[in-house]
C-alpha cells in the first residue's frame, strides 16, 4: 500500500560545505511516521516529477488555474496543522538503510503522482503525492536547502528542471563527432516532448573556429528563450561544454522533433546534431 502524506517536514544533513541529503519526514494518516533521506541526484529526480506537474498546471486556463489555486490552498493549511517534528537527533543519526537510492514516477495521469522508491536497506516503497500538495512540499524542500545556507545547491538544482540532457560533442576537425551520453530512464523523457539540437561555435586559443554541441529534450522549441536560456546553463552542467563558459560563442538551435510517442536513438541524435553543424558551417562560408 503506497504512503499517503498527511503532513511533512524537511531538513538537510551537510558535512562541513558538502549536502549529503535532505530528510524528508511524512507524517500519515493515522500519525504513523517515515523518515527518508534523498541525496541530490535523487533529490533532483523528485523535483523535475513535480515542475512537471506544475508546468501542466501553468497552461490551464485561467479559470481552472483558480479553481486549482483554492483547492490547493485548502489541502495547504491541512498539512500545516500536521507538521512532524524533525530534530537535530534525527538529522545527526540518519538510518542509512532509510536512504533513497533510486526513485521512478509511476503514475502521472490522475490527481496522485506515484513513486516508487528504492532504499538502501533493500525495501521498496510507493509514496503518493497528491498534485495539490505539490507547491508546499516543493517549498519546503527549497526552504531547508535555503536554511542550511546552500543557496548554490537550490539554483543549480531548480537550473535543471526543464530539459534532460542527452549527448554531449565535440566536433573534430576531420568531421567526426566526439560524445559522451546520458542514460534517462523512460519515466523522466515522458516529460518532455521537444528534442533540441544545438551547435556552439567558438574561437580556441590558436585563434582557429571550433564547434562543440549538445542533444537535449525539454518543453521548449528551439526559437523560444526558454531554448536560449537551457542552451546558456547548459555550460555550467556539461564537462565538454564548460570550457566555454565566459567566453564568446554563437549558439545555433534547431528542433528535431516534437514527437514524443518515438524517441529518438542515439543514430538519428547525431544524424541532426551533424546536419546542423553542416548547415552552419556553409552558411558561414557563404
Amino acid at each position: 500500500m503506497a504512503i499517503n502524506i498527511k503532513g511533512m517536514n524537511t531538513g538537510v544533513i551537510r558535512q562541513g560545505d558538502t549536502f549529503v541529503a535532505l530528510a524528508f519526514k511524512i507524517k500519515q494518516p493515522r500519525n504513523k511516521e517515515t523518515t527518508l533521506f534523498l541525496p541530490a541526484l535523487v533529490l533532483r529526480d523528485l523535483l523535475i516529477a513535480l515542475e512537471h506537474r506544475l508546468w501542466q498546471h501553468s497552461q490551464r486556463p485561467e479559470e481552472q488555474r483558480q479553481v486549482l489555486a483554492k483547492a490547493r490552498d485548502a489541502v495547504i493549511k491541512k498539512m500545516h496543522a500536521s507538521i512532524p517534528t524533525l530534530t537535530v537527533e534525527e538529522l545527526r543519526d540518519a538510518d542509512v538503510s532509510q536512504r533513497v537510492d533510486n526513485l521512478e514516477l509511476c503514475d502521472n495521469k490522475g490527481e496522485n503522482l506515484l513513486f516508487k522508491l528504492s532504499l538502501h536497506g533493500g525495501d521498496i516503497l510507493d509514496v503518493e503525492i497528491n498534485e495539490l500538495q505539490i507547491a508546499l512540499i516543493v517549498q519546503a524542500i527549497i526552504h531547508a536547502i535555503n536554511n542550511a545556507k546552500m543557496r548554490e545547491l537550490s539554483l543549480r538544482l531548480s537550473s535543471l528542471l526543464d530539459f534532460l540532457p542527452l549527448y554531449d560533442v565535440d566536433c573534430l576537425e576531420n568531421g567526426s563527432l566526439e560524445y559522451d551520453t546520458y542514460q534517462q530512464p523512460e519515466w523522466k523523457l515522458q516529460l518532455f516532448n521537444h528534442y533540441l539540437a544545438m551547435i556552439y561555435q567558438y574561437t580556441d586559443e590558436e585563434g582557429k573556429q571550433q564547434q562543440c554541441g549538445t542533444v537535449v529534450k525539454t518543453r521548449s522549441k528551439s526559437e523560444t528563450k526558454q531554448a536560449e536560456a537551457i542552451s546558456r546553463r547548459l555550460l555550467g552542467y556539461s564537462r565538454r561544454l564548460s570550457k566555454l563558459k565566459d567566453k564568446p560563442c554563437q549558439v545555433f538551435v534547431r528542433t528535431i522533433t516534437t514527437n514524443n510517442a518515438h524517441p529518438l536513438s542515439q543514430e538519428q541524435c547525431m544524424r541532426a546534431l551533424y546536419q546542423l553543424r553542416m548547415s552552419v558551417k556553409q552558411k558561414a562560408s557563404a
